[in-house]
């Protein structure tokens, strides 16, 4: 979490500093950052699965993204997914491999702006469905799918916010946040436990994913631009074995504008 917090005060100051010494070169951006974006980041993974061990595995896990918006009157229609694979996190000596895999989409509505620091921010808000699957594959000598495989998932219905603050004609500041409010979970359960259910209707506090980013975008020309942010990510299932993760990403991205 200390980490968190230090990679945030690092892209706000590189945030104030891009808006002071970018000139207002002549270039027609977009306020929003619609288009096609594709994107990597690499960052540490903690998981805590208590369906195979009360011990917490951590280690590298890189994630490729890829993203879609368009602009409409008066909203935004987005669409997104992302994956997370590596085989190498560990507890000790003891490895596991992890998969992720996230596909949302939804809307995004302009609220009124507010004013940071002298400058303009512009708010956009609406729901999404997403769609979020993880699988803990452990590294063990006795193996069996009831025994070293982990599975779960959240359909989820939830909220996304986006938040734009123009530095210059060239740099925006950006901001997210987004998470699952109301979630069917489907979890592996112990075979023999028949009466536990592996599917359940799941609300805000017994299992959700969210995400929390801030970055800075450099427009190249009016058709291009670049964007480096940091994400915090945070997955949460309790109805069943806890599942606990956390993601700490620096990321890198390219948007084709329309």
């Amino acid at each position: 979490m200390k980490r968190s917090f230090l990679w945030i005060a690092v892209l706000t100051a590189a945030l104030s500093s891009a808006g002071s010494i970018a000139g207002d070169t002549d270039i027609s951006s977009p306020l929003f950052p619609d288009g096609i974006t594709l994107g990597y980041g690499a960052g540490l993974a903690a998981v805590k699965d208590e369906y195979i061990s009360k011990e917490k595995y951590s280690g590298g896990l890189p994630v490729f993204q890829a993203q879609f918006a368009r602009q409409h009157d008066p909203y935004i229609y987005f669409t997104g997914l992302s994956f997370r694979s590596a085989a190498d996190l560990k507890n000790h000596h003891v490895s596991t491999k992890i998969i992720e895999f996230t596909l949302n989409q939804g809307f995004l509505y302009p609220l009124r702006d507010y004013r940071l620091f002298s400058r303009q921010v512009h708010v956009y808000m609406g729901p999404m469905t997403e769609l979020f699957a993880f699988v803990n594959d452990q590294e063990v000598a006795v193996r069996g799918f009831d025994y070293s495989l982990s599975v779960a998932a959240l359909i989820s219905l939830g909220l996304n916010t986006v938040f734009v603050c123009p530095l210059s004609k060239r740099f925006h500041a950006e901001g997210g946040l987004e998470f699952g409010i109301l979630s069917l979970g489907l979890r592996m359960v112990d075979l023999e436990e028949t009466d536990v259910s592996p599917v359940k209707l799941l609300t805000l506090f017994s299992g959700t994913n969210g995400t929390v980013s801030l970055g800075v975008r450099y427009f190249i020309s009016g058709r291009l631009s670049a964007k480096a942010d940091y994400m915090f990510g945070l997955t949460r299932i309790s109805a069943w074995d806890p599942l606990l993760i956390a993601h700490d990403t620096i990321q890198c991205a390219a948007t084709f504008h329309f």
